[in-house]
């Protein structure tokens, strides 16, 4: 009886560390499978708490990043509407020079200058009044655009003395086009641009410290894996071996 007690006791111990091997070994391989140290609160639950937090910091950020982004598209489009607009003011100042040429041009030269002048002013207007981006117009001045540019109007090349006066009103809608382009640029370069990457470093960082916190340590854990194999193994083959034992001491005890 005193055999079979002790015999149980022991049977008893090496099962308990069996079944304690068995759950690291499950614990370690759901790690490695699953790429995370930390499954659920039970593998570190201030650990989880953390995690979750930076986890939503994170994807705060993500989408403050897509929203700048996309804000970025927007003075992107502004801007090359804007390149274009001085291109077609620049092409519309040199057909004003030709019609100012006062005693050179004919009555057919000078009105082949006011006809092209107006449909020159025509693209221009309607391209700069339909301008939009995500159906918000950019230049009318409204809270969504990204400023104000007037229509070309007084534009005269019929004469030299009325395409003289139309040189100045093209400079200056030149001038308020090279200005909006600076502003854009401006915000685009100094104030986007510096947001977006603070923004990107600032996500990276709490990516960095979440993945320390929650990411497998693939080495490490596959070490522990190994580690607890071999005891599982081990505790199996001392349990076959106390049956054996039992059976050999009380065959003697039998024999005796």
């Amino acid at each position: 009886m005193a055999v079979n007690m002790f015999n149980d006791s022991i049977t008893s111990t090496i099962s308990f560390y069996i079944n304690m091997s068995a759950r690291n070994m499950y614990s370690s391989l759901e790690k490695l499978s699953s790429g995370f140290k930390i499954n659920s609160a039970a593998d570190g639950p201030a650990d989880l708490t953390i995690s979750e937090q930076l986890r939503s910091q994170i994807a705060s950020l993500n989408q403050e990043i897509e929203n700048t982004n996309n804000l970025m598209y927007k003075y992107e489009t502004a801007s090359g509407y804007l390149s274009g607009y001085r291109s077609q003011l620049t092409e519309l100042r040199t057909l004003a020079v030709g019609a100012a040429n006062e005693g050179f041009n004919s009555e057919d030269a000078q009105q082949a200058y006011a006809t092209a002048a107006e449909s020159m002013v025509n693209y221009y207007n309607d391209a700069v009044s339909n301008a939009q981006y995500n159906g918000a117009a950019l230049f009318d001045g409204g809270e969504r655009s990204l400023g104000e540019l007037a229509a070309l109007e007084g534009i005269d090349l019929s004469s030299a003395e009325a395409a003289e006066a139309s040189i100045e009103i093209i400079d200056r809608a030149a001038r308020e086009v090279d200005a909006l382009q600076v502003q854009i640029g401006s915000t685009q370069r100094h104030q986007l641009e510096s947001h977006l990457s603070s923004l990107r470093i600032t996500s990276q960082n709490l990516q960095a410290a979440e993945s320390t916190l929650r990411d497998t340590d693939y080495a490490m854990e596959f070490s522990n894996f190994m580690a607890q194999q071999i005891k599982f193994n081990a505790g199996l083959a001392l349990l076959s071996y106390a049956n054996l034992s039992s059976s050999t001491v009380l065959g003697l005890i039998k024999s005796s």
